[in-house]
């Protein structure tokens, strides 16, 4: 059986806190005990501990203290409630939404942004990716490679409470690796480290202590849960977000890659991963004394610029050599952290560019053809899919890396089909209400950084011009074949 650790840990490192403030909402809280009792009526243990917990999330606030047996977010609970509940609490908010509206001031309400926090967990999935030499794709499709050492925002939602950042190792001059993962989580801060188990170094550490079971699943005091899995983390927000890390070796280095999921019906998130607006618009640059957009118009390459002959083309290496200054440099340094932003404890942002940037262009060029062909091979044979075969074949051919499939394991509770009109005031409804998971607690106390922010290294927001689709066609099997390129 498994055992759930609660992490309500003492905060030690004030400092790791200097960039993390409390924003106010601008709206008083609101409560409907129709609601309350709904909830509870549908399941007397998780109702009431839901409706507090969304409370929190809209308010920004602290978590309420999970009962015992709750080792879900907020988000998955409601993913599990049946559509015809949801569809009713959705009906009694949207009155609830203009009975506020009548008696507030203000163009920002709590029911409306309740609204949007249930409605969200209808929606579908975006899924993007840093994996390998860091080979990203953002949600909405694109795809580029990224080499730079240093510590990075890979992506986050605009109140922070969503905010992951990379810290990128350089291998070679011109290789880079995910070294470490620091995560918000609501209010949580969670880091991934490179740790060397021989000398008793711990991997995860969470608002600064070492967890010392990392095989086990993990219960943060924010509304966060952290699952364990087939030697995978997978790191769930309260407000929806889940992000897969897995972890390699590369000679003496720990490689973390990491699969990143966000509701498909929100656009409000920003850093490497573009910010899921449908278009394929996020590399874009900004001017960061003028603000003004720097947009790069990238071109389609064929099957033939990426893995066939023309790959050593002069005007292809041309090509891609101006992508890659564009990436590294102006697209980068919109999302490149500092000592202010950078919440790594062992932080890499004062580093010569020398290291930062890498000093020569690597794609399939230098490698021999029955390199490719054989990464190639390797890759589909492994389930690799086609948008990621590049970075699968790049990674064998010039780290030796072993292709892995990377596909979007994304999956979300099993929805209930049953309901029952709730009994509004009866106490018990549910028959399986004692059947809980243990939980060790332990209690901190001080608890720092409720309804959190980040300052981020952010400008203005992409602009929604589409993009040439790039990366979005097949790999040659035989012969080179027409497709989109990197």
């Amino acid at each position: 059986m498994k055992y759930f650790t609660l992490l309500l840990v003492q905060l030690l490192a004030f400092s790791l806190w200097a960039n993390v403030q409390s924003e106010p909402v601008p709206y008083e809280r609101q409560d409907s005990d129709h609601i309350k009792e709904i909830m509870k009526a549908w399941d007397s243990n998780k109702g009431e501990y839901l409706y507090e917990s969304i409370a929190a999330i809209v308010m920004k606030q602290q978590q309420p203290e999970r009962p015992q047996g709750v080792n879900q977010t907020s988000f998955e609970l409601l993913q599990m409630m049946d559509e015809q509940r949801i569809g009713r609490l959705d009906r009694i908010a949207a009155v609830e939404l203009e009975n506020e509206r009548n008696t507030s001031r203000g163009d920002q309400f709590y029911w409306e942004e309740w609204r949007a926090y249930v409605q969200s967990t209808k929606c579908d999935m975006s899924n993007g990716k840093s994996h390998g030499d860091p080979h990203m794709l953002t949600y909405d499709g694109e795809s580029y490679d990224f080499q730079n050492a240093g510590d990075y925002l890979l992506t986050a939602s605009e109140d922070n409470s969503f905010y992951v950042q990379t810290q990128q190792y350089r291998i070679s001059s011109s290789i880079a690796l995910n070294g470490g993962v620091m995560m918000n989580i609501n209010g949580d801060l969670v880091e991934f480290r490179s740790a060397d188990k021989k000398e008793g170094e711990r991997m995860i550490h969470i608002n600064g202590e070492e967890i010392q079971n990392e095989q086990s699943d993990l219960v943060l005091a924010q509304g966060g849960v952290i699952n364990y899995k087939k030697g995978r983390h997978i790191v769930k927000w309260p407000t929806g977000e889940q992000m897969i890390i897995s972890q390699r070796k590369f000679k003496q280095n720990t490689l973390f890659d990491l699969q990143v999921n966000v509701p498909s019906c929100r656009d409000d998130y920003y850093g490497l991963l573009g910010n899921n607006d449908r278009q394929k618009n996020d590399l874009v640059a900004y001017d960061l004394e003028t603000g003004e957009a720097i947009d790069y118009q990238r071109t389609a390459n064929s099957n033939d610029d990426l893995f066939g002959a023309n790959r050593r083309a002069p005007e292809v290496l041309s090509r891609l050599e101006s992508e890659l200054f564009f990436i590294t440099r102006r697209f980068g340094a919109v999302h490149q952290l500092d000592s202010t932003t950078s919440l790594f404890p062992n932080r890499m942002t004062d580093i010569p560019d020398s290291v930062r940037y890498p000093t020569e262009l690597l794609t399939l060029a230098q490698l021999e053809d029955d390199q490719v062909e054989e990464g190639l091979r390797k890759a589909r044979e492994a389930g690799v899919a086609e948008e990621d075969l590049y970075g699968a074949v790049y990674d064998y051919g010039h780290l030796g890396l072993e292709p892995i499939a990377y596909n979007d394991e994304y999956k979300a509770p099993k929805r209930s089909t049953k309901y029952k009109e709730p009994a509004i005031d009866k106490k018990e409804v549910n028959g399986n209400n004692n059947k809980t998971q243990p939980q060790i607690r332990i209690r901190p106390s001080i608890f720092i950084g409720t309804g959190v922010r980040v300052t981020p290294p952010r400008q203005h927001r992409p602009s929604t011009s589409p993009r040439p689709t790039t990366r979005s066609g097949s790999a040659p099997r035989t012969a080179p074949n027409p497709r989109g390129g990197r």
